[in-house]
């Protein structure tokens, strides 16, 4: 099911419902933008997957001006951002009609790859390309590491791993490091993510008295609310938080335990690493291990200065841009 195109002087916007192959129950959301005029100069189109908390709104902020995927689609990209299951305007599982502990935590990591590969599939049929390139962000660059590193048929062109995670013990993010045993029965199904908590968080992050030098006024709010409002979508109303899936809380235990959910010497695409420099829970040490593991002949680390885990969202937005699209132009 797809809904009829808006567009406006520059980038043409869609919307896609895309059934699950693996749970009947379970239909996708997927954001297509493209240049207004159709002719896109970038002939691979590009599939973003979002991390842990914020679905692909973060790719596509409602804050006027601030759609990374517009700014893509202006540049001549054929842009896709999913929204994973459990996530945004994707299906909810039955579990989340329940109190979070009655079940275990929705959506691992081995789970949504599969997700991601129906999304490619939807978009090779689309666009008619033979190639996809992938960007994953935090929890989503595990997927698309794990799902490039495990299934060598897929047709990824190259691979972008924004604020990667792999393998990490020594540095644990505050924020996981008070949370229970990654299987443990109390974690529950779900959690309400509340928007100061998030706030909370982000502020941490940025050393300087004055968020606004690093994070745009606004932008937040326009994230949180757009969370909480797809969330209330199924008649929870008021509610003054959104829910996200448990899965990746239990994944993220595991990498932080130095226990890696995908084997990166089995990449052999050509790979760029880029996080930012205050980022807590994307580690320089962590990034370092993981490009030297990978097997592409191809590979890159990005460090963007005073870049926070959310820079496609702050002021260092130009800098992620011009590093992410400079490598998926490259043609070699």
């Amino acid at each position: 099911m797809t809904k009829q195109p808006s567009i406006d002087d520059e980038v043409q916007r869609m919307e896609h419902r895309v059934q699950s192959s693996s749970d009947p129950s379970l239909q996708l959301y997927l954001r297509e933008r493209r240049p207004a005029n159709l002719a896109s100069r970038h002939s691979v189109p590009l599939l973003l997957v979002h991390g842990a908390t914020i679905p692909s709104v973060l790719w596509d902020n409602p804050l006027p001006g601030w759609s990374w995927m517009d700014r893509l689609a202006m540049d001549g990209f054929h842009v896709f951002a999913v929204d994973l299951r459990g996530y945004g305007r994707s299906s909810q599982p039955e579990s989340f009609d329940h109190p979070p502990h009655e079940n275990a935590p929705y959506a691992r990591a081995g789970d949504v790859t599969q997700d991601v590969i129906d999304a490619i599939d939807f978009i090779l049929a689309r666009s008619d390309a033979m190639q996809v390139d992938l960007l994953g962000g935090s929890w989503g660059s595990i997927i698309c590491g794990k799902l490039v590193a495990e299934n060598p048929k897929i047709n990824i062109r190259r691979l972008v791993l924004y604020a990667p995670l792999y393998s990490e013990t020594q540095k644990r993010p505050d924020w996981l490091s008070t949370s229970v045993a990654p299987l443990a029965a109390s974690l529950g199904a779900y959690r309400n993510v509340a928007p100061e908590q998030l706030k909370h968080r982000w502020d941490a992050e940025i050393p300087v008295q004055d968020k606004s030098l690093w994070r745009p006024d606004g932008i937040l709010e326009a994230l949180t609310d757009n969370c909480i409002e797809d969330d209330n979508r199924d008649g929870h109303t008021g509610r003054p938080d959104f829910r996200v899936p448990n899965g990746t809380i239990a994944d993220l235990h595991e990498v932080y335990d130095g226990k890696p959910l995908y084997n990166s010497n089995n990449i052999n695409v050509p790979t760029l690493l880029i996080r930012g420099s205050h980022d807590p829970v994307s580690t320089h040490e962590d990034a370092s291990r993981l490009l030297n593991s990978l097997k592409s002949n191809v590979k890159r680390y990005v460090v963007v200065e005073n870049g926070a885990h959310f820079m496609i969202a702050e002021n260092k937005i130009d800098e992620v841009h011009a590093s992410i699209t400079g490598f998926l132009a490259e043609t070699s």
